[in-house]
């Protein structure tokens, strides 16, 4: 048999326990999406904030995205804005923080110091997120400042995201093919050559002039056509021809950009046979390679998604490159180096008997 005195205080125990549980009951957050795109929000105080003197007024409101099985949104981001009502002067924007996080176990208003973003006297605050990711924003107003804050949610759609997309498929799909290609050497490296010799000219242009002017490039040609022209006065030639001569200025200008280039393809990159160097064309089939990740990164906000579709592109290269139709053109690819190895094999052995002929003549 129980004991009166224990039955009464156990009774007094859970009726105490019950009365903390209803009185500190967790409410739901307040959220926003886009069927819900916006929603007005009203911190209350909080007690007892350690680390800080004044008053502490704090809510969290919930961003939620959309299911990662909806891809129609793959490219598109979400533009996340709070901006404070018309009850609180702008004076005051300055105690309205801001903290932007995941951690759906986190404390209210308990982010990290340097977490927490102050809204600036008339200004908005903003941030952009992936569009299949679940956020959290904690607002805290210090001191005491009393209203709401309104938080919306819009979808952009970032178009140029899709073009990411496409050219690192191209760039994986392009890797192996490109990589042993001779011409793709040759025009690149010739551009990079008239690239490099411009940009020198125009460097060393430029010390020739006075610093802090915007109008620079405009400067620098009204150099050039001086110098054009005192050079024809020297030669004793009329100013008509300084469009001629301009012309052929800028057309020797190219040609030596391009020796450069050809000059480097043939010194670095092809080898003794006419192919390309096998060394370069594995950097170069890693370098687009990398690239190419790269850029499929960046097609996309949602981390997982770009992995999922890096991962698809590069089993989709893998089994367009292993395919019979693909094979069948690079065997001829093949065929046709063999051939110019066959050649140059020819070619040098006919030197050789050549010079075998003319020392045994002597």
């Amino acid at each position: 048999m129980v004991a009166p005195g224990f039955s009464s205080s156990l009774c007094f125990t859970l009726s105490m326990l019950l009365h903390l549980s209803c009185a500190y009951r967790v409410t739901p957050f307040k959220g926003v999406d886009i069927e819900n795109p916006a929603v007005d929000v009203t911190p209350y105080p909080l007690a007892g904030v350690p680390g800080s003197k004044d008053v502490i007024s704090c809510e969290r409101v919930q961003v939620s995205g959309y299911s990662r099985l909806k891809l129609g949104s793959y490219a598109n981001s979400f533009r996340v804005t709070l901006a404070p009502s018309v009850a609180i002067p702008e004076r005051l924007h300055s105690k309205i923080q801001v903290c932007f996080h995941r951690n759906a176990s986190l404390a209210l208003c308990q982010c990290e110091k340097d977490e927490w973003k102050a809204i600036q006297k008339g200004g908005v605050w903003s941030s952009v997120m992936s569009p299949y990711e679940e956020r959290y924003i904690d607002v805290k107003f210090v001191g005491r400042v009393s209203g709401s804050v309104s938080v919306a949610v819009e979808e952009d759609f970032q178009r140029w995201r899709l073009l990411f997309l496409g050219a690192g498929f191209i760039l994986l799909l392009l890797a192996p093919i490109v990589s042993n290609w001779v011409p793709f050497y040759y025009s690149s490296l010739m551009a990079i050559g008239v690239f490099l010799l411009i940009t020198i000219l125009l460097f060393q242009g430029m010390k020739l002039l006075p610093t802090g002017r915007q109008e620079c490039l405009v400067s620098y040609y009204k150099w050039i056509s001086v110098l054009v022209n005192s050079i024809l006065v020297n030669f004793g030639l009329s100013e008509e021809m300084h469009n001629p001569v301009s012309v052929f200025l800028l057309v020797g200008i190219v040609l030596t950009g391009a020796a450069l280039g050809y000059w480097i393809v043939r010194k670095f990159v092809i080898s003794k046979d006419g192919t390309v160097d096998v060394g370069v064309a594995q950097f170069v089939k890693r370098a687009m390679r990398i690239i190419a990740t790269t850029s499929i990164f960046q097609s996309t906000l949602d981390a997982p998604l770009a992995l999922g579709a890096c991962v698809s592109c590069c089993t989709v290269c893998f089994l367009i490159t292993s395919s019979k139709w693909l094979g069948s053109g690079l065997n001829s690819f093949s065929v046709v180096s063999s051939y110019k190895k066959d050649v140059w094999s020819e070619k040098k052995k006919k030197k050789e008997e050549e010079e075998e002929f003319l020392r045994l003549k002597r």
